[in-house]
């Protein structure tokens, strides 16, 4: 049937027409944002039967089915559902999803669906596709509200986390030292510097438990470093951080530097002055120094530092500020003597007012603190550059010391921020460790709080926190906490401890509690207690002043957040994201949108990260999955499939010609 052959081929350019209909709608959205290319599936058609087969009979074999294709169509146009890559568009409002799950819109009556998250703000607020009107929807269902202008209210502390360590044993004269982040020195120390002849890590196996170095550093006597068994997390491949905390904890007047990706360290002299010096020899133990890779030289040699003295540098060249002092930008100094009177004044800032440099800051604060009396204490800075304040007399000292921005009124036009602080206190009385922490009232007013931990003299394992505060502050209702006890592993045995409760001058009378929460019974997530030098300090309190809206942007949760002037973030909304059980069965709608259909079943609503959604891109735009190279060999495909079929109705129409010439 010469005519079949017609007809088969008009299906071949039906399909393959379909075919190009496809690849040119695929290659016209080469650049549409968050657009899945489709794909075409072919099929045959019914054929024509000439005969149905027949099976083995007797000594005859069987027949094959003898049929006639009757042409082709197209079965199927499919979705391409794989991930597009990305293009970072650095709008705040641009979002795109990697991994599974679309977007939510909505015009108030119908719900659709896309990958393309170039969303924007209207003139009500509402966040909406910028491309289409259609308002975006929250996890919660509804249309999602982008502030403009927004006061986050104050907050006041209701929680205070401890971390750090309460040392087990604390020797020496009565003096309390405030570590600043950055030291207070300057100039050139003497350094060796060492590292692995092979890997990143040392082999310390040999070295546990015996003399492995003799230190002599400024021309004191030799100082012997035993490493521990747990000084390393495993002594055959010791990392050079962890060889450099064992050694700062065994040695003073040095501090070593180590790096855990070449594996090499730095020894530093941290003396002040001339003539810093540094000599290492062998301990009990020989060849540590080789393993060290440290050079002959520079072990049996010294070298002088270059020291330019730090008492001279400015304020504004000290590492850690927040801002640059001004002239007249003050600095509040306000602590207690040792008899625990109080003193509080400001050191202003500039050559015409009380100074410049950390000498002027410490001449200011020795004079504040009487350092030339009985009664009072002496500011110093001691081998590290640390800011030392040490009683003139000997005995129990209640002394503390707070240097910040003064607490209300004006701070100065740079209003910098000194750099933090944390008190620990060495002495022959009762073993102690301060440090300070600000706590927020109702009113988001700051009030600087001294805590002091204290330890117990007949119960070494037991220790109390007293917090005090300067009167004008307000009142302390119930600032101690006692009974702070450790295991004999150092973690804590009591766990989170009673709250403190205080009443602050300017909120009408009302008491606050604010909890203490020193951390997990028997875990090492808050406060422990080893032989280490005293590190605890509070590390978090929830409560803050009042801010401004700044900026918002969204996150990889696909949470909308605010960020305040205050330093707070907050949470203003959250993108609902939609699953589909087959994402193929969606039906599109233009403008990369798509509904649901008979065969995508409902979808899950969720959020970002959550029950298999991917997470949010946020600043980013996903762009469309056509791959331009195989669009384009398919484009030949179909157009050579055309013409094939195209040759088969010529060829056809050429025998039916020669039929109608035989009955000429």
């Amino acid at each position: 049937m010469v005519n079949t052959s017609l007809f088969s081929g008009l299906s071949g350019l039906r399909a393959h027409s379909r075919y190009i209909d496809v690849i040119g709608n695929n290659l016209a959205n080469v650049s549409t944002p968050g657009f899945w290319s489709s794909r075409a599936t072919f099929s045959d058609i019914l054929s024509f039967t000439i005969s149905p087969g027949s099976g083995p009979n007797g000594n005859f074999g069987g027949n094959n089915p003898t049929q006639i294709g009757l042409g082709v169509g197209v079965a199927s146009i499919d979705l391409t559902t794989t991930q597009g890559t990305f293009q970072d568009t650095s709008r705040p409002l641009d979002v795109a999803l990697q991994g599974k799950g679309f977007f939510t819109l909505t015009d108030g009556s119908q719900t659709f669906y896309t990958r393309a998250g170039a969303f924007g703000i209207d003139a009500n607020r509402n966040l909406v596709d910028v491309r289409t009107g259609l308002r975006v929807v929250s996890s919660s269902g509804s249309s999602i509200d982008v502030p403009v202008t927004d006061t986050l209210p104050p907050k006041a502390t209701s929680r205070v986390a401890f971390e750090g360590n309460l040392p087990a044993e604390v020797k020496g004269p009565l003096a309390e030292v405030f570590q600043s982040e950055s030291a207070l020195k300057s100039g050139t120390a003497a350094s060796l510097t060492g590292s692995p002849s092979t890997g990143t890590t040392y082999n310390m196996t040999s070295y546990v438990g015996t003399s492995s170095l003799n230190v002599f550093v400024n021309g004191k006597g030799a100082q012997s470093i035993v490493f521990q068994s747990g000084d390393f997390v495993n002594a055959a491949a010791a990392t050079a951080s962890e060889i450099a905390t064992a050694i700062n904890k065994k040695v003073s007047d040095l501090e070593v530097t180590g790096n855990d990706t070449n594996g090499s360290f730095t020894i530093d002299t941290v003396r002040l002055g001339t003539g810093a010096t540094l000599q290492i020899t062998e301990g009990k133990v020989p060849s540590l120094i080789s393993l060290f890779n440290l050079s002959e030289s520079l072990v049996r040699g010294t070298e002088t530092a270059l020291d330019t003295s730090s008492l001279g540098t400015d304020l504004n060249d000290l590492t850690g500020r927040v801002k640059r002092y001004q002239s007249g930008d003050g600095i509040l100094v306000r602590g207690n003597l040792p008899d625990n009177s109080q003193v509080e004044t400001v050191f202003r800032y500039g050559a015409a007012n009380d100074g410049t440099t950390v000498q002027d800051l410490l001449d200011f604060i020795n004079t504040a603190f009487k350092s030339g009396q009985t009664d009072g204490a002496t500011a110093s800075i001691d081998d590290k550059g640390n800011l030392k304040l040490q009683a003139n007399s000997v005995g129990p000292a209640e002394m503390s010391l707070y240097i910040g921005d003064p607490v209300g009124g004006n701070p100065g036009k740079g209003s910098a921020l000194f750099p933090s602080i944390v008190l620990t206190q060495d002495g022959t009385g009762p073993d102690t460790h301060v440090t300070t922490i600000d706590v927020f009232d109702s009113l988001g007013v700051r009030h600087p709080v001294t805590l002091t931990f204290t330890r117990d003299e007949a119960d070494k394992a037991k220790w109390r926190l007293e917090a005090t505060m300067d009167p004008s502050e307000g009142v302390i209702n119930n600032g101690l906490v006692d009974n702070i006890r450790f295991n004999n592993n150092g973690s804590l045995t009591t766990g989170n401890a009673t709250a403190l409760n205080f009443t602050f001058a300017n909120t009408g009378g009302v008491a606050q509690d604010v909890a203490v929460d020193l951390g997990t019974a028997s875990q090492f997530d808050g406060l422990v207690m080893t032989g280490n030098k005293g590190s605890a300090q509070a590390v978090d309190q929830d409560g803050y002043a009042a801010g401004e809206l700044l900026n918002w942007a969204f996150s990889q949760k696909g949470e909308l957040q605010g960020q305040y002037s205050n330093g707070q973030t907050q949470v203003l909304n959250v993108l609902r994201i939609a699953l589909f059980p087959n994402e193929g069965g969606l039906l599109r709608q233009g403008s990369t949108l798509f509904v649901e259909a008979p065969n995508s079943d409902n979808p899950v609503n969720t959020v970002a990260g959550v029950s298999g959604a991917g997470f949010v891109r946020p600043g980013s735009l996903e762009n469309s999955n056509v791959d331009i190279a195989s669009e384009f060999v398919k484009l030949i495909e179909a157009q050579r499939g055309f013409q094939a079929n195209s040759r088969v109705i010529t060829t056809t129409d050429e025998i039916l010609a020669e039929l109608i010439n035989i009955v000429r």
